[in-house]
């Protein structure tokens, strides 16, 4: 009986620790922050000028890379440039299930959010007032 309870337990502590990790291909579905008292999606009004940025994946690497990938989306030669550019040094790392992204190897400055994965969907929840970035996996 000890046995099965033990391997119970391991097997959900496995699981839990799994559950919250981001590694994979994402794309952005949403992105809700709020000014002024109301509410508003900056994914939503990003696509009304760019529809192009449907189709930009976020690579979160097992090397804790986390990179913007706008190759395929067929947007203008500057802006996938530019886009690439802003993520080519940032790092990520999940701890306490908050993750925090940064370019700076101790991550002593970044950006922190809790984090919950659940099947193919990923909500990143801004600890200071960032906003609910919402993310569906590829």
């Amino acid at each position: 009986m000890k046995k099965i309870f033990i391997s119970l337990v391991l097997i959900i502590a496995a699981q839990i620790t799994t559950a919250q990790n981001p590694v994979g291909k994402w794309k952005v579905i949403s992105h809700i922050s709020e000014y002024d008292g109301q509410k508003f999606d900056s994914h939503a009004a990003l696509l009304t000028q760019r529809p192009c940025a449907a189709k930009i994946s976020y690579e979160i690497n097992a090397d804790k890379t986390y990179r913007l990938n706008a190759a395929g989306s067929g947007c203008d030669e500057k802006y996938i440039k530019i886009q690439e550019k802003l993520y080519s040094k940032t790092m990520w790392q999940v701890q306490n299930g908050k993750i925090t992204i940064s370019t700076q190897k101790d991550f002593s400055v970044g950006q922190t959010y809790t984090i919950t994965v659940a099947g193919s969907k990923m909500i990143w929840t801004g600890t200071d007032g960032q906003g609910t970035i919402t993310y569906q996996r590829l």
